[in-house]
């Protein structure tokens, strides 16, 4: 049956031809968003807007977001369309400050977004939760990560060192090379699995660890994973109506059952331990966390502020799991990021591979061989090496915040409208040759004291700032410089001839991973 000419074919040729018309001028006016504003944008070329590479996933997110930092070079911010929507780059550090910290009221939610109704645990953690709910969770949970915590689960995470040096003892000698990426990843998740769950995973020891498993099925790099971890940080449309998930149905499970096991014998036998389960066990049972022994950093709670907030946020259920699953899933995943490429750069450079080794051996000396909280802070250079590495590469390779109303930017008459994405690229600071100077370089030294000061503090943001900065950050680094420690001192770490020169980054991992993976030897120090 034709409808306008005498011909099917025709006629269908004419729907196509019309549909192909609508979704023109449909882009056309959503491309022309930033022009009118009178904002600097860099053109679209396609429906994609600008960011056909990464819905390819032909190139990393983190780079692809350094691309566009280069292509606003002289702007403090330039405009970018994902698809139709209009979505801010941030340039200069003064802007990103003025985001981060001084109207963090202002621009207090990420951009992103998980289905609570299909993933409970996704929506419900305190990276994902927004608004008021999200600051109440954050004040009970902050006393998890004070000085004196970290004090108590600093022993805890050594045990854990020391299985790497068993591992390593026990392959090192073969005649092949050692995949630090999952080296990494089995010490990270051993760390994170005794310190918030109070379970020993044992990923060094047994091949077939269960937590292990699991945490490479949240990490996974396949092309839907890949397209699903973007679309809830970039596209959230696209995840909203497709119900993605941040953690599997499986993997749900899995967390829930461990952690419940795990709380339940708790407290049927009254066991005690210092780490994140038994503060999240307070927390369950009390609303707050019990005072440190010390005194020091304790919480204050106003009563009454504080029964009004617990309306916001009930620790129970899947709400308490959510915060021990996010933190496994960011710890362990953490640690594997920034382990494995700290060992990579110590292999490609000698000279500081021994500076970092002399300067544990001195420490320990002086501590009398204990790694002690303070030793750990002692060790300066290894911290430096610790901050190169999460220049070059940051864990999270963006950040992003979305204003909850019209914002006028200062010193101009544009206004940023309510619910545009701002997105601070970070590999395009940290890479940015006016900011580090030669930065395909490490090189340590950028990070001592003298040549910290003489850069913008927010040249340099591996764990973001503000408010929102990554409560787990004084643990993070304390496992990395403990699993590098217990390395050094015992193992010289070399290229191979399987390792690849340059790195090149997975542009299906959402967290920066190379291609293929980083093979290194590691020979047996003789002392």
């Amino acid at each position: 049956m034709t409808i306008v000419t005498n011909s099917m074919s025709t006629d269908l040729l004419l729907v196509i031809f019309g549909l192909l018309l609508l979704i023109y001028l449909y882009f056309k006016y959503k491309f022309s968003y930033w022009k009118k504003r009178g904002f600097p944008f860099i053109q679209p070329t396609n429906i994609f807007g600008n960011f056909k590479e990464i819905i390819l996933q032909q190139t990393a997110v983190g780079q692809h977001f350094q691309h566009m930092y280069n292509l606003g070079k002289g702007k403090p911010y330039i405009g970018f369309y994902a698809f139709g929507r209009p979505s801010l780059l941030l340039r200069d550090p003064d802007l990103i400050k003025l985001v981060l910290v001084k109207e963090f009221n202002v621009f207090y939610d990420r951009h992103v977004y998980s289905s609570k109704g299909t993933d409970p645990l996704g929506t419900s953690n305190l990276f994902m939760l927004k608004g008021p709910a999200w600051k109440y969770l954050r004040s009970k949970l902050n006393p998890a990560f004070t000085t004196f915590r970290m004090k108590q689960v600093c022993s805890l995470i050594e045990i854990c060192s020391n299985h790497v040096t068993d591992y390593l003892e026990k392959t090192s000698h073969l005649d092949k090379p050692i995949e630090v990426r999952e080296l990494m990843g089995k010490y990270g998740t051993d760390v994170i699995t005794s310190c918030a769950f109070g379970i020993e995973s044992n990923s060094l020891s047994d091949p077939n660890a269960e937590f292990r498993q699991f945490g490479r099925k949240i990490i996974e790099t396949s092309v839907f994973r890949s397209f699903e971890f973007m679309s809830m940080f970039v596209l959230p449309e696209a995840s909203k109506f497709m119900n993605m998930k941040f953690f599997s149905t499986e993997t749900s499970d899995f967390l829930r059952k461990a952690f419940w096991d795990t709380v339940n014998q708790r407290e049927e036998k009254n066991i005690q331990r210092d780490d994140f389960l038994q503060l999240l066990i307070q927390l369950k049972n009390k609303g707050r966390v019990d005072e440190e022994k010390n005194g020091l950093e304790a919480e204050k709670v106003n009563a009454d502020n504080d029964t009004v907030d617990q309306k916001l946020f009930k620790f129970e259920g899947d709400n308490l799991v959510a915060q021990a699953a996010i933190f496994f899933t960011a710890g362990f995943e953490a640690i594997a990021t920034n382990g494995s490429f700290i060992l990579y750069h110590l292999a490609m450079h000698p000279e500081v591979q021994e500076k970092a080794r002399a300067e544990i051996h001195e420490v320990l000396e002086s501590e009398k061989g204990k790694l002690t909280y303070e030793a750990l802070n002692k060790m300066e250079y290894l911290q430096m090496v610790i901050s190169e590495t999460l220049r070059l590469f940051p864990n999270l390779s963006v950040l992003d915040r979305v204003p909850k109303r019209d914002y006028v930017l200062p010193g101009t008459n544009l206004t940023l409208e309510k619910g545009t994405p701002v997105y601070i690229p970070l590999m395009g600071l940290h890479m940015d040759p006016n900011i580090y100077p030669n930065p395909e370089k490490f090189d340590p030294e950028r990070f001592s004291p003298e040549n910290i000061k003489k850069r913008h503090p927010f040249t340099y943001l591996p764990f973001g700032d503000g408010p929102k900065f990554c409560v787990g950050k004084r643990f993070g680094i304390m496992a990395v410089k403990t699993g590098m420690i217990s390395i050094l001192q015992n193992f010289e770490v070399s290229p191979c001839a399987e390792t690849p020169v340059p790195l090149v980054l997975d542009p299906k991992a959402m967290i920066l991973a190379p291609i293929g993976g980083i093979p290194l030897k590691f020979n047996r120090i003789k002392v």
